[in-house]
């Protein structure tokens, strides 16, 4: 699997805001994961980590517990090329000749006050794909899984997201 690298990996943490106190932000996470339903168990996990790791909050809160913050994150399976020609004639081939399959993620993050009022919104895309051929079988060992792939782009996407946000000054 590769990604075309339109959000760039985590740099520095974004600075420290001059306020005194952090705040809580209560994260909402809904949409359709890259993998289906199943995938935003994933997006979520994902999500969580990065806001933690921003260190810019207090908290970060799940449970629908008040917060300062709240953001509602929509995951999107933004789609894909479909069945690419390459794939069908992978799959006809039996994968002797090589198909490439593209897929497009995208989040769009909503970020209310604590009197439910929209403060902004920051949207991401990354497009993904993956090669199907059957000699590839053999650098599989040495390659990450697609999984992991899509859990780097995920936490990658709510990084910027974070980093956007912060410079906008939505928090």
């Amino acid at each position: 699997m590769v990604r075309d690298g339109a959000v760039p990996t985590p740099g520095q943490r974004p600075a420290q805001s001059a306020q005194p106190a952090k705040k809580s932000i209560a994260l909402h996470v809904a949409g359709i994961g890259p993998q289906g339903k199943e995938g935003l168990g994933d997006s979520r996990e994902q999500a969580i980590k990065a806001y933690l790791d921003s260190d810019l909050f207090s908290s970060v809160i799940t449970n629908g517990t008040p917060a300062d913050l709240h953001a509602d994150i929509t995951v999107l399976d933004a789609g894909d090329d479909g069945f690419s020609w390459s794939a069908a004639v992978s799959a006809i081939t039996f994968t002797m000749i090589p198909g490439y399959v593209a897929q497009d993620l995208a989040t769009q993050t909503s970020y209310r006050d604590r009197q439910s009022k929209e403060i902004g919104t920051v949207e991401k895309r990354e497009k993904m794909g993956f090669w199907i051929q059957f000699f590839l079988m053999f650098a599989m060992p040495f390659a990450d899984s697609p999984a992991v792939k899509l859990s780097a782009a995920q936490y990658d996407m709510h990084r910027a997201t974070i980093e956007d946000a912060h410079q906008k000054g939505i928090f």
